[in-house]
């Protein structure tokens, strides 16, 4: 089983990092006009998909699962097993929408969203944060209630991010918590995309290290088939990949090509030959390749 360091943090500081995002993304989406939401962003989507998106995903996956919790039916644990089946959960989520369905019912739902979040986690205290919470999303499954607001606070992050990468803007920004939590929970999603069958016979350490604010160093140990993902920087790695949350983010989305982003330095290698190999053991998911919760299998109630 692929072991995850956690951050122990406060709800209070969970919610307060979500709260703060909320407002940032609030506050560029009210920044667009009428012509602005039928604008291309990204491949697939208009800027008019970015609030009812965020709303389904926060009022089921996050609200839901959180409100839920251990007291969910065996029948409703439904569970996106990989890629595919999470395109294919969106264009069904998209399906659901009214074709006369404005914005600013959309920009409701969205707010609504939030308000179940709020809802969901009312009257819980810290303690409550390692209680059980179900996540319908590949690499899901039982999680915690902590893991699904970490959850929340990366999909939002990244969706600013995007937001402000596609608008051609440097602001708002994040916090350096915010983006912090954000790569954490990136980084920690990493050991269930290892190549198992390349990991049993790999010894290799590698290290992905964020610079600018909220930035940090996390180290990926492979070793027996297994991957083990800790925020440290291991003494002597193998690899070590260094650029900037932004880069990561443009990267993680495909906006930015990754080979072209080390060929202009926006991503500094150091240990170039070992490329190959880190390219084996984590290459891009195919579509079909099933994502296992890298959560301790303690979770898994039954």
């Amino acid at each position: 089983m692929e072991r995850v360091t956690a951050t122990t943090t406060t709800l209070a500081a969970l919610m307060a990092d979500l709260e703060d995002l909320w407002q940032k993304i609030d506050v560029v989406l009210g920044s667009l006009g009428p012509a602005d939401w039928s604008r291309k962003h990204g491949k697939d989507w208009t800027f008019a998909d970015v609030p009812y998106h965020m709303a389904y995903f926060d009022r089921e996956v996050i609200a839901n699962g959180i409100a839920r919790g251990p007291n969910m039916r065996a029948d409703e644990r439904q569970a996106l097993r990989s890629v595919a089946e999470l395109n294919a959960w969106n264009v069904r989520k998209f399906a659901e929408r009214s074709a006369s369905q404005t914005v600013e019912q959309s920009l409701a739902q969205m707010r609504a969203g939030r308000d179940a979040i709020r809802q969901a986690v009312a009257g819980l205290s810290d303690a409550d944060l390692d209680r059980p919470a179900w996540s319908s999303l590949p690499g899901g499954g039982w999680q915690t209630v902590r893991r699904a607001l970490e959850m929340c606070t990366a999909h939002t992050w990244n969706h600013l991010m995007e937001l402000r990468l596609r608008l051609k803007r440097t602001s708002p920004e994040p916090q350096p918590s915010q983006t912090h939590r954000a790569l954490a929970f990136y980084m920690n999603l990493l050991p269930a995309m290892c190549n198992r069958a390349q990991a049993a016979n790999t010894r290799f350490t590698s290290v992905m290290e964020f610079t600018g604010p909220g930035g940090g160093a996390w180290s990926l140990h492979v070793a027996h088939g297994t991957c083990c993902a800790v925020e440290e920087r291991a003494p002597q790695p193998d690899l070590v990949l260094t650029q900037s949350a932004a880069t990561f983010q443009a990267t993680m989305i495909g906006a930015q090509n990754p080979m072209l982003a080390m060929l202009t330095g926006k991503i500094k290698v150091r240990g170039l030959r070992s490329m190959a190999t880190f390219g084996k053991l984590f290459p891009p998911p195919k579509p079909d390749t099933i994502l296992e919760s890298p959560v301790d299998g303690a979770l898994a109630l039954q």
